[in-house]
């Protein structure tokens, strides 16, 4: 490289980072930003690393992410990337690593006697990932699928629970609340036998139909009184070797149910695994 290449790459660094100040100084919104630092990550970031990861609100470098690479489970990725908005940012990879981590632990969970068990099913795209690429394993398994599809159960939500955005349980209550999910949902999993979908407010529902042993327990229900009190009825069906995903456990937002099932567990003896995709995971011994 020439001197004069030199001093005009210098030259035109200084000049993005001024512009990069004077963007920053003039106040923009919270989408712009995101515009921004979309920008970063794929012309600065992504030109200098063998492998970029970033979606979901995770940026990992130089990880294999072998996971993408499946051409199973990125045909089942693809079916539902898109379904829902999860933040600000312009990602290719959205929600693939909390997925794969699911995938991984329902696999591993196969091994053992029990059903499959999903607190808080949105639109079922996480359950349907699941059950497609278990495939034929899944043959002689139940998965029950347990929401209102009405929102958060009124006795056991609370505005406090969410001290960063008070506003939060109302906006999430129309998210939750969609017209038609229900129908939707029962759609898509019409020709698979074994899927049990159980209306009704947790942790009340579990009365209407609920399995003796589980191997495979996700709770997403976004809420800390109905998280422990799912957790009241369920851990202890839970069989040795079978596995325990929080999705919000790791999320800085919903500390109120980490700080929850912390208590929960350390009294029983257990700890948590943090991931970085925001889940939370328990081996059950």
């Amino acid at each position: 490289m020439s001197l004069d290449n030199g001093q005009a790459n210098h030259s035109a660094l200084q000049e993005a980072l001024v512009a990069i100040a004077q963007f920053v100084a003039g106040s923009p919104s919270g989408a712009e930003r995101a515009v921004l630092f979309d920008h970063v990550v794929a012309a600065v970031l992504a030109p200098s690393h063998q492998t970029l990861y970033w979606g979901d609100r995770l940026l990992s470098l130089d990880k294999a992410q072998a996971f993408l690479q499946d051409p199973m489970f990125r045909t089942c990725f693809e079916a539902i990337r898109g379904s829902h908005l999860y933040d600000q940012y312009k990602q290719d990879q959205t929600i693939a690593w909390r997925l794969h981590t699911l995938v991984w632990a329902a696999r591993c969970a196969i091994a053992h006697a029990g059903d499959f068990v999903e607190c808080g099913v949105f639109k079922g795209d996480m359950a349907w990932v699941v059950i497609t690429l278990l495939g034929d394993m899944m043959a002689d398994r139940r998965f029950y699928l347990y929401d209102s599809f009405e929102g958060f159960a009124p006795d056991l939500s609370r505005r406090e629970d969410y001290p960063d955005n008070l506003n939060f349980l109302e906006f999430a209550n129309r998210v939750y609340q969609e017209p038609g999910l229900l129908n939707s949902v029962s759609a898509r999993f019409k020709d698979i036998p074994n899927v049990h979908i159980v209306r009704g407010f947790l942790p009340g529902s579990l009365e209407n139909m609920m399995p003796e042993k589980i191997a495979f327990l996700h709770i997403d229900l976004n809420s800390p009184a109905a998280e422990i009190a799912v957790l009241d009825r369920l851990f202890d069906r839970v069989v040795p070797g079978g596995l325990i995903i929080f999705d919000d456990y790791g999320w800085h937002f919903f500390r109120s149910q980490r700080e929850a099932e912390d208590r929960f567990m350390a009294e029983r003896g257990y700890a948590v695994l943090e991931l970085p995709t925001g889940q939370g995971l328990v081996l059950k011994r």
